[in-house]
């Protein structure tokens, strides 16, 4: 009993592993949304299996794109850019989407955590909180050579936007032509807009390592920051 104790972690991995191995030969059939090995759908409702379809996009370009082809999210590859001094990106796209202008650079994996925020928060947020579709999304950038803000001299971190891996997204515009604004709209918390913004970043949280709104710091007072970097963050 006491040996068959002793065993039973080796036997439990040795299973776990071969359940993967038959998932991903496509010996064992199981539909796309529960195959951890499937390539994630955008369009599909997210489930326990996202981040790790997530993740599994950011690690491999080529999936990336394959998955990003299968989106609505109108786009353009570009080459790899190496700007030096920590600057540059790999793997990127030029979002050229008319929901999305102007167009700018950013990589694949944010790519597709933009194009599932749009499908999965951002469109019913809208229709929730104003009875319509936004028209257009108001953005301050993506690609910026520069620090973390407030970081200076040498040894300092080099921010997301260094890399095309984040986007500053600053407001909306709804198809009635009315606009929701980060700067003055945050501010006034009981508003159906400052609502909407609210909703907007926690469904954000859920796509991209960090999110961040004027709830961090000063220096985000007009936009909510959104990236695919090394650390998760959600404020």
């Amino acid at each position: 009993m006491k040996a068959l104790r002793r065993l039973f972690p080796l036997l439990l991995l040795l299973a776990i592993g071969l359940l993967g191995w038959a998932l991903q030969s496509g010996r064992i059939e199981v539909p796309d949304r529960w195959n951890p090995w499937a390539p994630l759908d955008v369009d599909a409702a997210p489930n326990a299996l996202t981040s790790f379809k997530l993740q599994r996009v950011e690690g491999d370009p080529m999936l990336c794109r394959a998955v990003l082809s299968r989106s609505t999210l109108v786009h353009t590859a570009v080459p790899d850019n190496d700007a030096g001094d920590g600057c540059g990106w790999q793997s990127a796209v030029q979002v050229g989407d008319a929901r999305f202008g102007p167009a700018f650079t950013l990589t694949c994996s944010a790519a597709v955590s933009l194009a599932m925020w749009d499908r999965h928060v951002l469109r019913p947020a809208s229709q929730v909180h104003f009875g319509q579709p936004v028209q257009r999304v108001e953005h301050l950038g993506s690609y910026a050579c520069r620090n973390v803000r407030g970081a200076a001299g040498e040894g300092a971190q080099r921010s997301q936007h260094a890399l095309a891996n984040a986007l500053d997204v600053s407001g909306f515009r709804l198809r009635d032509g009315r606009r929701v604004r980060v700067l003055q709209d945050w501010p006034r918390e009981t508003s159906t807009e400052a609502a909407f913004l609210r909703e907007v970043r926690d469904g954000a949280c859920r796509y991209f390592k960090a999110t961040l709104s004027p709830d961090y710091n000063a220096a985000h007072r007009d936009h909510l920051h959104l990236d695919r970097g090394r650390f998760r963050m959600c404020r």
